[in-house]
């Protein structure tokens, strides 16, 4: 039986996202928010040492572009440099942001080990003079793969641990499948103990046995990669395996709800919202936070077309700026309810009605969004809309159209 191995897996690091709607919106944030990969690079840098790991793996994703920045570039250098003080190795591999079609342009200490190509090489991680795992991977060399790269996957060595790193999403039959994708029966089938997968920012287990796990990104970049993130330190011994999440976030998202009672003032809300603040601060520390106001349509739709709410928003910002707090209220959606219920529009028999009742999907919404994403500025900002934020879009639309009409009549 070989050693007892432990390693880190992270994954979609994403270094020198611009993050770039957040820093228009929030200049005197802005060194602050871009900085924040950078310092979560450092944090993991510090969990490898103070766990004393054999290794760390970076399924993926490692940069946020394939032109990578100086910068960046300089950063993973250091960082390795750091790890390389502690006999710590690396194994990296790019992904579909920063594939390799053009090469990075450092070099990197002999303690980093990178994949090269899409053919799926094959590392040795030795201690005391002796191989005790073999750990396998491929990088992108542009920025989509459609074959299943999982059935490449083949084991290697005798008595030792396998490994696979994996920067792909679950195949799901259709058109979308760009990112080399598989399934969990050809990634059990290959016979591995450890399955470090990148791509998906959210983290999850696939599977327990064997362990098919993404690690998520290490620091978020908007309001829907919430919550902590970080990496897994993993431990494999024998047939046995440990995963313990390492949160790494320099600056955590979230989304906050916020109530409005009828008959309440918008400087009632002002003061609702600064109070609330301290406990958001509490909760979460340095935080991005999206604001969802949960009330009545006929105060919160006329506010949010007055703008009154996003004034509110830049108030309360620079009141907490001043008292040296590190929240940040990046943003907020209404979810109002309406004065009417639904069901009695619906039995009526005119143009409210019938307007109201033309059901749009979410192929429309992206139809009605080509030429705003033609835009090249705009794709700085923004490069696709998911299907979940396209559901979210249309459900305000609509509230939007209902409340408008109503007032019409």
């Amino acid at each position: 039986m070989p050693p007892k191995l432990t390693f880190i897996h992270a994954a979609d690091l994403h270094l020198d996202s611009l993050m770039e709607g957040l820093t228009a919106a929030h200049p005197a944030m802005k060194s602050r928010l871009q900085d924040s990969t950078f310092q979560s690079l450092k944090q993991l840098v510090q969990c490898a040492i103070t766990n004393k790991v054999d290794f760390v793996l970076l399924a993926g994703d490692i940069f946020d572009s394939n032109r990578q920045s100086l910068k960046a570039l300089v950063a993973l250098r250091e960082a390795c440099k750091e790890l390389q003080k502690h006999s710590i190795d690396v194994y990296m591999q790019y992904g579909n942001h920063d594939f390799t079609g053009k090469k990075p342009m450092m070099k990197y200490p002999n303690n980093v080990h990178i994949f090269q190509s899409e053919k799926v090489e094959t590392f040795f991680y030795e201690k005391n003079g002796e191989p005790v795992a073999a750990i396998h991977g491929f990088s992108y060399t542009t920025r989509h793969i459609r074959s299943r790269k999982a059935l490449e996957y083949e084991s290697k060595g005798d008595g030792i641990y396998q490994i696979g790193m994996l920067h792909a999403s679950l195949g799901t039959g259709s058109a979308a499948d760009i990112y080399a994708p598989f399934s969990l029966d050809e990634l059990r089938q290959a016979g591995f103990d450890y399955w470090a997968l990148g791509h998906i920012h959210k983290r999850e287990v696939l599977s327990d046995q064997p362990p098919i796990v993404y690690s998520g990104n290490i620091q978020g970049r908007h309001r829907k990669e919430s919550g902590e993130k970080g990496c897994y330190l993993v431990e494999l011994e024998g047939q046995s395996c440990a995963m313990t999440f390492l949160p790494l976030q320099d600056i955590r998202f979230e989304t906050v709800d916020v109530e409005v009672k009828e008959g309440t003032a918008l400087y009632d809300l002002e003061q609702d919202v600064l109070n609330s603040c301290m406990n958001w601060e509490d909760a979460f520390g340095e935080a991005v936070l999206h604001i969802i106001f949960h009330g009545p349509a006929h105060l919160l739709m006329r506010w949010n077309q007055e703008e009154r709410l996003e004034e509110l928003l830049e108030i309360v910002n620079e009141q907490q700026q001043s008292l040296g707090s590190q929240l940040i209220l990046a943003g907020f959606s209404v979810q109002a309810t309406l004065d009417m219920k639904e069901e009695l529009l619906l039995e009526r028999n005119d143009f409210t009605a019938a307007l109201y009742t033309t059901t749009y999907s979410a192929n429309d919404m992206t139809h009605s969004l080509e030429e705003l994403m033609g835009n090249r500025q705009f794709r700085k900002i923004k490069q696709s809309y998911s299907e979940e934020e396209l559901q979210e879009m249309l459900e305000e639309a609509k509230q939007l159209l209902l409340q408008t009409l109503l007032e019409v009549e």
